[in-house]
């Protein structure tokens, strides 16, 4: 089942990194990659994870038509081409989680975040008046 706009949200609020990483190296095993790389932009740290760190996490990837029903994925073409990710991670560094759904391949490092709070808040905000109506 997929994390609802406000659960999304809450982990972009509150997860403790948000990064760009290049993608050195993944791996994937019965349809789980390990991502790694080193972090090239750091957004939001609590401390344990710095600009020019290693790290690794997974996710799972599939085909377009094979998509899971819970977890995380990206399609193979797209990991396959990935040289960049933003992400919003938790865990203990190295070896890091995604945190739920927030991740996105981007072509190059950014000096602002790609993702951010602001675009979920605006699609709650949609959402609410478009459920609300006219008075």
């Amino acid at each position: 089942m997929a994390m609802s706009i406000e659960g999304r949200l809450a982990w972009r609020r509150e997860a403790p990194f948000h990064i760009q990483m290049t993608v050195e190296t993944h791996a994937v095993v019965r349809g789980e990659a390990q991502i790694a790389g080193k972090v090239v932009r750091v957004f939001r740290t609590d401390g344990r994870l710095e600009l020019g760190d290693h790290i690794a996490w997974t996710i799972w990837v599939c085909r377009p038509g094979d998509e899971p029903t819970g977890p995380a994925y990206i399609y193979e073409g797209a990991l396959a081409r990935a040289s960049f990710i933003e992400a919003y991670l938790c865990g203990t560094p190295p070896n890091c989680e995604l945190a739920v759904y927030e991740f996105t391949v981007i072509d190059a490092p950014t000096e602002q975040p790609i993702m951010g709070p602001a675009e979920l808040e605006k699609l709650l905000k949609d959402r609410d008046s478009q459920q609300s109506g006219p008075m």
